[in-house]
């Protein structure tokens, strides 16, 4: 549905009561925002699925560090290989197997394959999870190019060896895996 151009009078009317919290300064909002915050990632700890979600994307970001300085021409090959596999993937089977071999490829390059064997055998239900996630976003679908811009950014940044560049879109990566983890975790209760 598009959304509705409101009249000047009722757009002025929106502002005038938008200027309390314009007045509010930012330092008072920031420790509100900081509280809703900490409550957001106590609540991700307390439940198990959201918990290996948290694990992962902490461990993913500060390998990516890793990927971006330890990368040889050989790793960013294999790693060109599997985003590829992955961006042209038209099953939901298809991108579970390429978007794990992308992830694995890049623990392998640091040499964590430990953690990430350790990580998918404690998280079956991200997992199951995952698998659904790729079925509701649709191969071809806005969420799903989405997704695979995401891939190919953090594969660009490591290709070209810009650590805060590869972070942010690992960042960008799990942020909207979190949307949805909160989406089905809001069904859920």
């Amino acid at each position: 549905m598009p959304n509705r151009v409101m009249p000047s009078r009722e757009s002025k009317q929106v502002q005038h009561g938008y200027e309390y919290f314009t007045n509010i300064p930012s330092e008072i909002a920031k420790k509100y925002e900081t509280s809703i915050l900490d409550n957001l990632l106590k609540f991700i700890k307390s439940d198990e699925v959201l918990k290996h979600f948290h694990i992962r994307l902490v461990c993913e970001c500060e390998n990516i560090r890793k990927v971006v300085k330890e990368a040889d021409e050989f790793d960013v090959q294999g790693l060109e290989s599997d985003v590829e596999k992955l961006v042209n993937a038209t099953t939901v089977r298809d991108i579970s197997i390429f978007d794990s071999a992308f992830h694995d490829t890049l623990f392998r390059i640091t040499k964590n394959t430990e953690f990430y064997k350790w990580w998918r055998e404690q998280s079956g239900d991200l997992g199951k999870f995952l698998g659904k996630f790729w079925e509701t976003v649709g191969v071809g679908s806005n969420g799903h190019r989405t997704l695979m811009d995401v891939h190919m950014k953090i594969f660009e940044a490591v290709k070209n060896h810009k650590e805060e560049a590869a972070v942010e879109a690992m960042q960008d990566h799990f942020s909207i895996l979190l949307y949805q983890l909160l989406g089905t975790t809001y069904d859920r209760s």
